[in-house]
């Protein structure tokens, strides 16, 4: 396992982050018990859908990825849910019960059929799966593998050594022991060329931004909604990820009351250089200026805040600070992560919410011969942030998604009406181009 998606699977004992990806496929009358028949046997070909983590004693190394044959309890039929708002409750409970990667790192759950998603009459298929196994462009890469009519590449076999899963950890261990003299000097030289790397960075780093009610613990209980519509919802000259957080400022910026004070987002933004990891993303806060009234111009000053942060991703410093901490060795970083307390509260946010947006391919995919309608997700809640987005495409269909809870917006059903009135404001805007604007925008669906 790559450093990048160990730390990822430590930190999830601390911080849940099984990812929910929902797909909506047309009804096409074929029993439920069908459908789940052949997801099971499509599973076995797709190759991630073959592996669990193997722990390595004593985090002597990373752990490893082994091979675990599908078994039928992992494609989940529920009944008696028939309403998109059942659906979504019942998703919502779902979240309680994160997977246990060593043993599991995916489960699909099968609702329906519904009669009233945004879309109309539909089967709704929910992926629920480990964030170690892949970030969002992975998990939707396997979600079209599973999904998809193509020939798969061969499932995945025994572990690349050849070991039965029941030694490989024991030999990993021991090899990660004779490697750490040489890992801890490499981490040493590391470190010190990130301490000079930042040492000749000007400062420019943005020290976050204060809670608000948004920041808190979110409890046991979630909240889920979301607005689905076409591409022409959003300004055409922007991507769609500059319009959805225009969207979503303004209603943050009216549901909060703090047009003077700046708030920002966490938004992941997908790195575009080709890596060994799964996880392949980081973090970045994004100013969302409220102090600009012009949703125009709050569009162009978004956009480039996103460019910033793409290009500030190649820094040298922060280059020389990703080896270094990839050059930790294993039983320091889990160490490292051990030390995370999520229970105590920071005196700043890199976001009052987290935006994930991620694009999921052509409307190709299918289930049971009926085409898929939308897809969307919902980004896990933290200690501090209680709002989170995701912003989901296929074709085009375009969803936003809101996670929250009841102890964090008792009001929801606000919220996304201020989301709503958002979508027809920014809708109507011009792009950073001179244009004529995007067509006309349909009410949006909304669930």
């Amino acid at each position: 396992m790559e450093p990048a998606d160990s730390r990822t699977y430590w930190l999830s004992a601390a911080i849940p982050n099984d990812q929910f990806l929902l797909y909506c496929f047309a009804d096409q009358q074929v029993s439920m018990a069908d459908l789940a028949e052949r997801l099971r046997r499509r599973a076995g070909g797709v190759a991630d859908l073959g592996l669990r983590v193997c722990d390595v004693p004593l985090s002597l190394d990373h752990p490893l990825w082994v091979h675990r044959p599908v078994t039928a309890d992992q494609v989940v039929v529920h009944t008696g849910i028939d309403a998109w708002s059942q659906c979504l409750d019942r998703v919502g409970e779902l979240t309680a019960d994160q997977l246990v990667a060593s043993r599991t790192c995916w489960r699909l759950h099968l609702l329906g059929p519904i009669a009233d998603t945004p879309r109309g009459p539909g089967v709704v298929a929910v992926l629920q799966i480990t964030h170690s196994l892949g970030d969002g462009r992975r998990t939707s890469q396997i979600a079209r593998d599973l999904f998809g009519e193509h020939d798969l590449r061969a499932a995945a076999g025994a572990p690349a050594d050849g070991l039965p899963s029941i030694l490989a950890g024991p030999a990993a261990a021991a090899r990660g022991a004779l490697a750490t003299p040489v890992r801890v000097g490499r981490m040493l030289w590391r470190g010190l060329e990130a301490f000079r790397a930042v040492g000749d960075r000007p400062p420019s780093e943005r020290p976050g931004y204060a809670l608000t009610a948004l920041n808190r613990p979110p409890g046991a209980q979630r909240s889920l909604r979301v607005i689905v519509g076409d591409r022409t919802m959003l300004p055409a000259d922007h991507t769609v990820t500059v319009g959805a957080l225009t969207v979503i400022s303004i209603a943050l910026g009216e549901y909060l009351g703090v047009a003077a004070d700046p708030i920002g987002a966490e938004l992941t933004i997908g790195r575009g250089r080709q890596a060994k990891a799964r996880n392949n993303f980081r973090n970045a806060g994004i100013d969302l200026h409220l102090e600009m009234a012009d949703p125009a111009g709050r569009a162009r000053c978004i956009a480039d805040e996103i460019a910033r942060a793409a290009d500030a991703d190649d820094e040298p410093a922060r280059v020389a600070e990703r080896r270094a901490s990839d050059a930790a060795p294993a039983i320091l970083a889990h160490w490292g992560t051990r030390l995370f307390d999520a229970d105590t509260p920071p005196e700043r946010v890199t976001g009052v919410t987290v935006v994930s947006s991620v694009y999921r391919g052509a409307a190709d995919l299918t289930l049971g011969g009926g085409p898929v309608l939308f897809t969307t997700g919902f980004p896990a809640l933290s200690p501090a942030q209680g709002l989170t987005h995701g912003v989901h495409g296929i074709g085009d269909a375009i969803a936003i998604s809101v996670t929250t809870s009841p102890a964090v917006m008792p009001d929801v059903e606000r919220y996304v009406d201020l989301l709503a009135a958002a979508l027809a404001r920014v809708g109507t805007i011009d792009g950073p181009q001179d244009s004529a604007g995007p067509p006309d925008s349909p009410e949006p669906d909304r669930g």
